[in-house]
């Protein structure tokens, strides 16, 4: 596959696509990360701190669709362009909020423009990168979820330390992903002034839609794996400072800053995927692996409870961020750039990015609700389901898929 870009341009595009996604990122956990003080500072329940994200969760789960549909027609140096900027002006509109009312409907926007990046940014580096980088990319997009995350958990701890509001985050926040739209602007315009339109014709008309049963039932055995990722590692991130906090009396600025171990675990996540992608090409095996792990780590938890150790909590769930993050990247990275020849990328990343945020959209809510009315115990036991469940589905499929090669 012949492809337009230099090996100095490709690694400025991976750059780009990492920088946008990263200060996405950051301009979306902000609130996760602040919900501590939100809680305590706007005197709300859990439920309803949860509805603002799963609002967000909702129109992000939803626009993906769309949005990956719709992708090959975007002119991504624009499209990125504009939700950023949007998702600039909501984040600083958050801070003259007063009550969850209107933050959900702001929120809820922030996910409708920041739906637009994934798809277009897979499909971005799908149209121009060669094979030999596609490893590369992999790794790189995946540490956006850890510098993301790290960086808004770790400015939600540091204002939490210093008494400051929880609306400084999303000051911050505005600053950080308005600084990047207008890096990505002039970056892509460097990259598309150069580059050469035959070669990404020759591109596209060799991308072909190649829907066999056995690619079929592979990807909706994937679509139910993202549901399951979804609900469990943003359920992880979102409630395990409140977790902490609740059952240990960890300080809230502690709880937040000791919860920044969990993204940071999943450049090793990424890393084990890596390695483990090379041996193992069934995507739907390396998560079934996981899950099983997964599902170990989670019973676990629930049995070691009572011993009120927090190393050994924050371990546990350690481990599970780490693979959940590694079954992530399987999904949303691996998936469509290394099914390209088979289907668009955007329109696989789209899909299956969709599926993980109807997962996270039920995490939220669902396990808010849960905490506020059984406590946390059942919280952990809904996600062992969740973990048992994704991995007796990948189960089913290898041995359906080994029978039929038999």
């Amino acid at each position: 596959m012949t492809h337009s870009l230099s090996n100095k341009k490709s690694n400025f595009l991976i750059f780009l696509c990492w920088a946008a996604y990263t200060s996405a990122y950051v301009a979306r956990l902000n609130y996760n990360a602040s919900m501590v003080e939100i809680l305590s500072q706007l005197g709300t329940t859990k439920e309803a701190a949860g509805t603002v994200s799963s609002f967000f969760f909702f129109a992000y789960g939803a626009g993906q669709l769309v949005n990956g549909l719709l992708s090959k027609r975007y002119n991504t140096k624009i499209s990125v362009t504009i939700a950023l900027v949007a998702s600039c002006f909501i984040n600083f509109g958050m801070t003259m909020c007063s009550g969850i009312e209107v933050m959900k409907y702001l929120w809820f926007l922030n996910g409708v423009f920041q739906s637009i990046l994934w798809s277009s940014l897979i499909r971005t580096l799908s149209d121009n990168l060669h094979d030999s980088k596609l490893s590369r990319a992999v790794m790189v997009m995946s540490t956006t979820v850890a510098s993301g995350t790290f960086t808004a958990y770790g400015l939600a701890a540091l204002f939490s330390a210093l008494s400051m509001k929880w609306t400084s985050v999303f000051y911050v926040a505005s600053a950080v992903v308005g600084i990047v739209a207008v890096v990505w602007f002039f970056g892509m315009s460097s990259i598309q002034k150069n580059k050469n339109e035959t070669a990404e014709a020759e591109i596209s008309k060799k991308k072909k839609l190649s829907l066999t049963p056995a690619f079929i039932f592979s990807i909706v055995v994937i679509l139910i794996s993202a549901v399951a990722n979804g609900f469990i590692k943003d359920g992880v991130t979102t409630w395990v400072p409140s977790i902490l906090k609740e059952e240990f009396g960890v300080p809230s600025s502690l709880s937040i800053i000791v919860t920044l171990l969990l993204p940071v675990l999943s450049i090793f996540g990424a890393s084990l995927v890596k390695v483990l992608h090379k041996k193992q090409k069934n995507e739907n095996a390396l998560n079934g692996i996981f899950y099983l792990a997964s599902t170990v780590l989670a019973g676990l938890i629930i049995l070691t409870l009572n011993l009120r150790s927090v190393p050994l909590t924050l371990a546990l769930f350690a481990g599970v961020a780490c693979l959940m993050s590694a079954i992530n990247n399987v999904i949303t990275s691996v998936v469509p750039l290394y099914s390209r020849d088979k289907i668009d990328s955007g329109l696989s990343a789209g899909l299956l990015n969709t599926f993980c945020y109807v997962g996270s959209t039920l995490a939220t809510s669902l396990l808010g609700k849960i905490a506020d009315t059984k406590g946390w115990n059942d919280v952990f036991i809904c996600i062992l389901c969740f973990t048992g469940i994704a991995f007796a589905v990948c189960l089913i499929s290898v041995i359906f898929t080994r029978k039929k090669k038999g």
